[in-house]
């Protein structure tokens, strides 16, 4: 390696004496050199250190951070009171309740935050996230406790859009401006449709508000997500068709973090699932669980 390096050296020194170069333009360039060298080692290093890092343990004296969902009612919801409320917190605490977990919920209306927060480990969980494979390969999944179907709203005059089947009304949406919430559940599933014309926005709520406006000729939501919010607002929207999209709901779980933390979780969950509670739960909610609710 020294005599390469001398050997670099006098070749560059003979050039320069060749072609009239000074010695000071010869230093700067080998500085250039070192310092690209040097710069590429520790890009290398960080990567391999990220990559070596070792996962975090959680135990149930651990405060469990985790995201809900402001705006997703009667399921998770940021009441009056500042507290979360809905389906969804409800069925969280008695898994935590279960797990013997101390925990805090979070309440967000970007799903940005929640990604990034997931994945950098400064938060542990995420409820109803949708077991797609996007989302799959950079979060763990809980076992499923439920299946969410998405229609689709539009105008009370709109007349266009509709389906008898999802082929029809997804079909019957080309060429049409779709609200959808920016690295959502919906965006995922309908971003390949290239014919659709997706607006992407921070919360589906605000779409929704658009879609009133006559700003968009769709929003697809959880049929009694959108139903709730449009008797709230006094919204003049309505769901057409069949479900275009069903989801299997489920947690998503840092990866950041030891096994063992999914491991509780689902075995919490599971008991839960077993011995009817969720199904209780539930039907407090939304009236009785059907199969087609049920993974």
């Amino acid at each position: 390696m020294f005599l390469k390096k001398m050997s670099i050296i006098l070749s560059i020194i003979l050039i320069s004496s060749v072609s009239g170069c000074s010695k000071k333009d010869t230093e700067l360039i080998i500085e250039k050199e070192n310092t690209q060298e040097t710069t590429t080692s520790e890009i290398q290093q960080t990567e391999t250190e990220e990559e070596n890092k070792p996962l975090i343990a959680v135990s149930s004296s651990d405060t469990v951070q985790i995201f809900v969902r402001e705006d997703g009612a009667p399921g998770m919801y940021l009441g009056d009171d500042g507290e979360v409320h809905g389906f969804y917190v409800d069925l969280e605490k008695m898994v935590m309740e279960e797990m013997d977990q101390s925990y805090k919920f979070v309440p967000y209306s970007d799903a940005g935050p929640v990604i990034n927060g997931l994945k950098s480990g400064t938060h542990h969980l995420a409820l109803a996230a949708p077991d797609l494979p996007g989302f799959r390969a950079i979060f763990d999944l809980s076992i499923p406790y439920e299946i969410l179907h998405f229609v689709t709203f539009v105008q009370k005059g709109n007349n266009e859009i509709k389906g008898s089947t999802k082929e029809e009304l997804l079909q019957s949406l080309h060429g049409k401006k779709v609200g959808v919430q920016t690295q959502g559940h919906i965006y995922e599933s309908l971003r390949d449709i290239r014919e659709i014309k997706l607006v992407e926005y921070p919360t589906t709520t605000s779409a929704m508000e658009d879609l009133n406006k006559g700003l968009l000729d769709a929003v697809p939501d959880v049929k009694r997500i959108g139903l709730y919010y449009a008797e709230q607002n006094n919204w003049e929207i309505k769901p057409v068709g069949q479900p275009i999209i069903s989801h299997i709901i489920t947690t998503a779980i840092s990866k950041m973090f030891e096994p063992s933390l999914l491991n509780r979780y689902n075995s919490a969950l599971s008991k839960i699932i077993a011995d009817g509670r969720r199904d209780t739960l539930w039907e407090s909610y939304f009236g009785p669980m059907s199969e087609e609710d049920k993974p």
